[in-house]
């Protein structure tokens, strides 16, 4: 399986609140939020093929980002792209070299953490002989992604910023071929499928989805989801660790 990690959003929120180092780099509790990414998400990155990270290029030359990652993961494969404002869809496209038509792709976003088993979650994919599948945790409010199901727990559409039901996409796509990820992809550009102009990674799924392709889910309480994309986010994630720090040593 190719992991690829979308670390190349924009940091404006963080530096107009004052911060001196852009949102990859923000510190939790003394680790760069990056750090905080990759430590969950190592079964996964220990179990994959090849893993690939998306960062600004510009992110690159002013903080060196790109070699944070690379003590973080030896091995791993970071590309610098350019500032974009077409969406994540575009910006994981930028792997496209990387990625074996027919070999699994799992695609993160790297401002979040989901504490789960993931590489049991993503075991449960291929088991239930899934074309795709996602995470979902309960959720009504447009800023998610959503999908919906039918009776027999396959989704039926997807959608972004637009909440068709009560299951939010917890920011990890797996696709059990690369080719149909890159193929959905292309197809949602070439039909102009964007919100607002930005074309996102969920919305792909109903390419898939027309041409008879099955796509499951795997559900998450809501607790275990923290989205870093914000300072509220990062502020509530480190609220819920010293939670947890404080019931370990009470």
């Amino acid at each position: 399986m190719r992991l690829i990690v979308l670390m190349a959003g924009d940091s404006a929120l963080f530096e107009v609140a004052g911060r001196n180092y852009p949102k990859n780099l923000v510190e939790i509790e003394g680790e760069p939020l990056v750090q905080r990414v990759v430590d969950g998400l190592k079964p996964l990155i220990d179990a994959a093929t090849e893993t690939i990270f998306l960062v600004r290029e510009e992110e690159c030359r002013r903080h060196h980002t790109d070699d944070v990652i690379r003590l973080l993961v030896p091995g791993a494969e970071v590309l610098g792209v350019p500032a974009l404002s077409s969406g994540a869809a575009c910006t994981a496209l930028h792997a496209i070299g990387h990625v074996d038509r027919d070999e699994p792709v799992l695609v993160f976003n790297g401002d979040q953490v989901i504490e789960a088993d993931l590489p049991a979650i993503v075991g449960a994919f291929e088991r239930r002989d899934l074309d795709g599948g996602v995470i979902t945790f309960d959720a009504v409010h447009p800023r998610w992604s959503y999908v919906r199901c039918g009776d027999d727990g396959l989704v039926l559409e997807a959608a972004e910023k637009r909440p068709i039901s009560r299951s939010a996409t917890a920011g990890t796509y797996w696709f059990r071929r690369g080719g149909d990820f890159l193929d959905a992809v292309m197809a949602m550009i070439r039909k102009d499928a964007s919100v607002d102009g930005a074309f996102y990674i969920c919305p792909a799924y109903n390419e898939l989805i027309l041409r008879g392709r099955r796509i499951g889910t795997h559900h998450i309480d809501r607790d275990r989801y923290f989205s870093l994309a914000s300072l509220h986010g990062v502020g509530a994630y480190e609220e819920h660790l010293a939670h947890e720090r404080r019931a370990v040593t009470a």
